[in-house]
């Protein structure tokens, strides 16, 4: 399973130290490095990141406040909040951490052989559904935040350079995004069955090849799959095939 991690400090040694450090773990991935809270706030929220490393003292540097105080704002948008390391020169804002039930609180400059403790404790923790497989999609656009929970999105269908999320509700929400973007970030069960449409298999009611169609439940919507894309739908056919009674 692949994680992927934010780092949140301004010092460039720092953030060397732990990129050089999280090359030895293949799969953890690099996905944002921001020198500022409100800048790492926005990186969070768009790129829903499994862990970050927090300077904690970057704020404290400026105002009084400690980075603890990104972790509440991020309760205001995030049922699930991605897992923290904090990081700073002293032990000072340990217990704070803990109150914040951080991960892990390290010390700067940065041990790798303390990193490499952290991470295997990570890697042991028992995440749940939303930490691991994210079921809600944050799509971002300038300073408007929509938040999607894939579970009520039926498909999803290209218009030129934008996707539209049909969802069971009937509304549709807009993403400045290329569908082929969303193909790669979906979650399994959503399948791309034409060059417009992404289908979420676990909302098909009926597959009718004659037609070349897909009908989704709590909908009269038959969305249409291509040749090119048959055998994807010859898979969710047989997926379904495997767990039915089937009645001929």
């Amino acid at each position: 399973m692949e994680h992927s991690y934010v780092i949140i400090d301004s010092n460039p040694d720092t953030v060397y130290a732990i990129q050089l450090a999280m090359e030895n773990f293949n799969n953890f991935i690099c996905i944002g490095i921001s020198p500022s809270e409100q800048e790492g706030l926005d990186i969070i929220l768009e790129r829903n990141p499994s862990l970050v490393f927090l300077n904690i003292e970057l704020e404290h540097n400026r105002s009084g406040m400690t980075g603890y105080y990104l972790l509440d704002a991020l309760q205001k948008y995030l049922d699930v909040l991605p897992q923290f390391i904090a990081l700073a020169t002293t032990a000072q804002y340990a217990i704070e951490g803990i109150r914040h039930s951080i991960l892990d609180y390290i010390m700067t400059p940065v041990d790798k052989n303390v990193l490499r403790r952290t991470l295997f404790r990570f890697r042991k923790l028992p995440f749940n559904k939303p930490a691991d497989i994210n079921d809600t999609l944050c799509l971002k656009s300038y300073g408007d935040y929509k938040f999607v929970n894939t579970n009520e999105v039926l498909f999803l269908k290209a218009d030129n350079n934008t996707t539209d999320f049909v969802r069971v509700n009937g509304t549709t929400v807009s993403a400045f995004k290329t569908l082929k973007f969303f193909q790669d970030s979906l979650p399994e069960h959503f399948i791309r069955i034409h060059n417009s449409y992404i289908v979420n298999s676990h909302y098909i009611s009926r597959i009718h090849f004659g037609k070349s169609q897909c009908t989704m439940e709590h909908s009269d919507i038959a969305v249409p799959f291509s040749k090119s894309y048959r055998d994807n739908v010859e898979m969710i056919r047989d997926n379904f095939y495997k767990r039915s009674l089937v009645i001929a």
